[in-house]
């Protein structure tokens, strides 16, 4: 891929350009400013003393500044951090890699082969998106209960796993492809299963890359449906930490901490996939 050089701009046009950029600089750093707050609370209080954690006035930086609440949710007997952790990478591996499988062979047909009803299919298949998923919270939980996968992998996984957005997102995608290349592959003898995975595959893998880092972090983050599904040790991440608040109380120092901690693989996988995102999202909304 070849780069276009970069014409250099007057210097008059440099300086006539700072002073209109000011005022965009300014609300788009007031916005940063908005969004980090949360995350700088929690991490500043997750470094603070339980007695400071709620002291007046606010602290917004922690004065006496300790790793107490690191240590004993890490050593803590009521809770069991590693294998929450482990459940909630097992559980969203898994459902990445099964989502990206079913939203791929659902939808190379409906953006590269011709069958009657296939518009159709795909505006049906895109309905779905309009249905709130708490509609299906209970008919889920009852399937769980009759097909006995409760406090079972298979209930943190497979429900949920084929998404509307992915086959949507996969297909506009698809369709940008160019037909000259499936029509050279068709004259080499390859058929549809092996265009897919050695032509259409590999040319699409900024939009694989984004919508891997988007379903990881979906069920990363997923904090409803294992609260009914999985229990003591099978439950994830999310839910375990909630362990360290009750109805009366809570610990707001290791309750940040397990936030902090919980946080750190969607922030590795947002950035492993970031040189994708902006490339995949753009390319997915293209259409020929």
């Amino acid at each position: 891929m070849t780069t276009q050089p970069r014409i250099p701009q007057p210097q008059t046009e440099r300086r006539r350009r700072v002073p209109r950029d000011i005022p965009r600089f300014v609300v788009l750093s007031l916005l940063a400013l908005l969004f980090l707050a949360p995350i700088y609370w929690m991490l500043s209080t997750s470094f603070k003393p339980e007695s400071d954690t709620i002291s007046l006035p606010i602290q917004w930086w922690p004065k006496n500044f300790t790793l107490e609440n690191y240590r004993e949710i890490l050593t803590s007997p009521d809770g069991n951090i590693g294998r929450w952790t482990l459940n909630s990478v097992f559980t969203s591996v898994a459902y990445t890699l099964s989502h990206l499988l079913l939203c791929v062979l659902a939808a190379y047909p409906l953006a590269r082969m011709k069958f009657p009803g296939r518009d159709a299919w795909f505006w049906f298949v895109i309905s779905s998106m309009m249905v709130p998923g708490i509609v299906t919270l209970i008919p889920s939980y009852i399937m769980m209960i009759q097909l006995n996968w409760i406090d079972t992998y298979h209930a943190l996984i497979w429900p949920g796993v084929s998404g509307a957005f992915g086959v949507f997102l996969l297909r506009q995608f698809f369709m940008s492809i160019p037909g000259e290349l499936e029509e050279a592959a068709v004259l080499d003898g390859a058929n549809s299963w092996v265009i897919l995975w050695k032509v259409i595959v590999p040319l699409s893998v900024p939009v694989l890359v984004t919508l891997g880092v988007f379903s990881f972090m979906g069920s990363w983050n997923n904090y409803v449906w294992p609260l009914f599904v999985v229990h003591g040790d099978m439950q994830t991440l999310p839910v375990g930490i909630t362990s360290f608040s009750s109805r009366y109380t809570t610990d707001y120092g290791k309750l940040m901490a397990g936030t902090a901690i919980a946080s750190i693989p969607v922030l590795v996988a947002y950035l492993i996939g970031q040189r994708y995102l902006e490339q995949g999202l753009s390319a997915g909304g293209s259409k020929e």
